[in-house]
């Protein structure tokens, strides 16, 4: 056979191997645990998960969905000036904080494949806008870099932070 010949035949058996490998991973990469649980299983979102447990965003994570979640990290959350920081978890703070919450959620599962090489807006549970913004080496959620995309969960996916991202109306 010809080059050509075993360059086609290689595309024809690749094609045919992921669409047969691709329903066993799809199980596999929902994984088992909902958003809740995979952010509380990770270390860098311990701030991230008392703040689900300090507002409703927690049980609707846990049971509703699909859903994209962007999660700032610890470090994300302690760039903010510690006043905010003791607001967002005082008796007076819980609007503020469920605020900040629902503008790091979206409705659906975006994966960061389908961000790269565009700049378009979102809609988020508090009815804000996000722009997310996907060169070939980031993804910018309103400036935040993704630090660690695509974590999975049974309800939605998962992207990490590096800043903490603020709604419109603060």
């Amino acid at each position: 056979m010809t080059s050509l010949v075993w360059r086609a035949v290689l595309v024809v058996t690749l094609i045919a191997n992921s669409a047969a490998v691709a329903p066993a991973l799809a199980g596999q990469t929902a994984g088992a645990r909902n958003i809740v649980e995979q952010v509380e299983a990770h270390s860098r979102f311990t701030m991230f998960a008392r703040a689900l447990e300090a507002t409703r965003f927690g049980d609707e994570l846990a049971n509703g969905g699909p859903y994209t979640v962007f999660a700032f990290t610890d470090h994300a959350f302690e760039r903010l000036p510690d006043s905010f920081q003791d607001h967002l978890f005082s008796a007076a703070g819980t609007a503020t904080l469920e605020e900040v919450l629902g503008y790091h959620v979206i409705a659906g599962r975006a994966m960061s494949g389908d961000m790269f090489g565009r700049v378009y807006e979102v809609s988020t549970l508090d009815g804000n806008t996000l722009t997310i913004e996907g060169q070939m080496d980031y993804i910018r959620v309103n400036g935040s870099t993704i630090l660690e995309p695509d974590i999975m969960a049974n309800n939605g996916v998962i992207h990490l932070l590096d800043y903490v991202i603020i709604p419109p109306s603060f």
